[in-house]
């Protein structure tokens, strides 16, 4: 079974997305998207197995200054594991967050710049909380800050030569377009990298679930859904913003 797992987005501490609920249910998504840990209890209720984090903050200035004590409250709020796709210039600072209860922190850049270091770190955490991000164009990595020009299937292999088992793959082509992932590289990747991948970004409902289903027996188990889980586009999302508004009073007083 493919695993979904929600993506929370934050900036300056806040919720970067806003669920869209039942009408007349406006303040309490609100609410909830102003406190990250009440949206992944949210999540965690709806039953997700684990939760995706984004730091746009670290990502764009290079620091997490404004949500590094929302991340920690976060991971205390759920009893799911919960990873972390930050700025990591440094294998010291993956420490700091895998110590702070973070269960898996994405790498990119770390595995040209100090191989080594993340050589150890899989010895110390293991792999499956070290695992590799790639975001790709045309099937070149980009990197936020670092001058390289590298195929995504080279940047797998190499990563996968210093321990890393488990790569997420996303494209800037299909970010956030709810167009679908393009399920030939994904497929291309997985068989050539021969490790377990994660596909991001592109979900628009269940038909694109269905069709990453199929890339199981290729090694795409699982996907990280954002936009199409606030805006409400699977089937069953109906039914949980129903109970949530007949809960809506009890919701609140939880939340503020």
């Amino acid at each position: 079974m493919l695993l979904i797992i929600p993506a929370i987005d934050i900036e300056h501490g806040h919720c970067a997305r806003c669920i869209i609920g039942e009408p007349g249910t406006e303040t309490l998504y609100t609410l909830i998207s102003v406190n990250p840990s009440d949206l992944a209890r949210l999540w965690r209720r709806e039953n997700a197995k684990s939760i995706h984090i984004t730091d746009h903050d670290a990502l764009q200035e290079g620091h997490s200054r404004y949500n590094a004590e929302t991340i920690k409250d976060l991971i205390r709020a759920v009893d799911i594991p919960v990873q972390l796709l930050s700025y990591y210039p440094t294998t010291d600072m993956c420490r700091r967050w895998l110590e702070s209860g973070v269960y898996r922190v994405i790498i990119s850049q770390l595995v040209l710049t100090n191989p080594e270091g993340v050589r150890e770190l899989i010895k110390e955490y293991t792999a499956s909380r070290i695992i590799l991000g790639i975001r790709a164009y045309n099937r070149r990595v980009v990197f936020p800050d670092l001058r390289c020009d590298i195929g995504d299937v080279e940047f797998a292999l190499t990563a996968k030569s210093l321990g890393i088992q488990r790569l997420v793959y996303t494209d800037i082509s299909w970010e956030g377009t709810l167009c679908g992932p393009d399920y030939n590289i994904l497929t291309d990747i997985a068989r050539t990298s021969k490790m377990r991948v994660t596909a991001a970004g592109g979900v628009a409902g269940p038909e694109q679930l269905w069709k990453l289903q199929e890339l199981q027996r290729e090694g795409v188990d699982s996907v990280i859904v954002g936009r199409a889980l606030y805006e409400n586009r699977f089937p069953c999302q109906k039914i949980w913003r129903q109970i949530e508004a007949e809960l809506e009073p009890e919701l609140l007083e939880h939340t503020q």
